[in-house]
């Protein structure tokens, strides 16, 4: 196990960065791989410094400690040996990966947990997560950029609380995954273990566009909720919903749903309050085990399925986790 006082690490390794894309830069920071580090503050990672962590490598953060990136970390685990962030059992006991404007995040194979939000991507930065784990923690993710989740297994708190709400907080209690005026890529990965009043996925801002694709959802109250974006409605193709209230609430918003599986949900689509027939929710091709189920606002503006498909999509789900 080794400590390392980080303020002197980050002096003693840094040197001139390179020209080169971020991942393909030589390291001008601390390299870590197969070892054991605990933080005990706070770690900066400064604007132009690029660090490297290998496989086998686990870092144990103390009670309020956050990684803060404002230049680049790259984080390259393999699935034998997986790179892991991690405090408490419990959420909130570390503060998480905090991806600051102008930083670069790219993580395969890695786990997070125990922290108040796994991965913090601030408006102005940039994430690719591939093969990653996150779950114990008060969010897994709280994203305000565009990148790249893939291959990636998101488990909610479990918390309990019941928030109704409408839009996307970072402090509200919904949104295992929560989206904030971006538009990331979400594909081949899973969402589990929220709680039956808290919603596993919460989309807000006008600016919000974001793409699922080949997800799978379960254990939760509502799949996926967006609210307000009737001019860059979200994209949902090749997904499974599973044994939810509410699989995907709509609110004042034309999302997008092709392809995808619903299976013994109460409401397939539902909470279409303050859309009209013009920005209401558009369905096509999609499996539901028991008929489109939709709540009364919904129906009311017209959302229906012209097209359902007469069997489930074997595609649907995610690929290669």
């Amino acid at each position: 196990m080794v400590w390392l006082g980080v303020a002197v690490v980050l002096a003693a390794c840094g040197e001139a960065a390179s020209d080169t894309d971020a991942a393909d830069e030589e390291p001008t920071g601390p390299q870590y791989a197969g070892e054991t580090v605990l933080l005990e503050e706070s770690w900066t990672i400064p604007e132009g410094e690029t660090v490297r962590v290998g496989p086998g490598t686990t870092f144990e953060a103390a009670s309020g400690v956050a990684i803060r990136v404002e230049g680049s970390l790259i984080v390259e685990g393999d699935a034998d040996s997986p790179v892991a962030f991690l405090g408490g059992d419990e959420p909130r006991s570390w503060e998480g990966l905090v991806v600051a404007s102008g930083g670069y995040l790219e993580l395969t194979h890695a786990r997070i947990a125990g922290a108040t939000y796994g991965i913090h991507a601030m408006p102005g930065s940039d994430f690719s997560v591939d093969y990653a784990d996150i779950g114990t923690s008060f969010k897994a993710a709280v994203i305000e950029s565009d990148g790249l989740f893939d291959h990636t297994k998101f488990h909610a708190s479990g918390d309990s609380t019941s928030a109704p709400t409408t839009d996307a907080s970072i402090d509200d209690v919904n949104g295992a995954l929560t989206i904030i005026n971006a538009s990331p890529t979400v594909k081949n990965s899973t969402f589990d273990n929220s709680a039956p009043y808290v919603n596993m996925v919460q989309v807000g801002g006008a600016n919000s566009q974001p793409t699922f694709d080949h997800i799978a959802i379960t254990d939760g109250h509502c799949g996926i909720h967006v609210y307000g974006q009737p001019d860059n409605p979200p994209v949902i193709t090749n997904a499974i919903f599973e044994g939810l209230p509410y699989a995907v609430m709509a609110f004042a918003t034309k999302i997008e749903i092709r392809d995808s599986v619903f299976l013994d949900n109460t409401n397939d689509v539902g909470f279409c309050f303050e859309a009209t027939d013009e920005d209401a929710p558009s369905l096509s091709n999609n499996y539901y085990s028991s008929g489109l189920r939709l709540d009364a606002s919904c129906t009311q503006i017209g959302t229906a399925d012209d097209s359902p498909a007469a069997e489930a999509n074997p595609d649907a789900g995610p690929v290669g986790l």
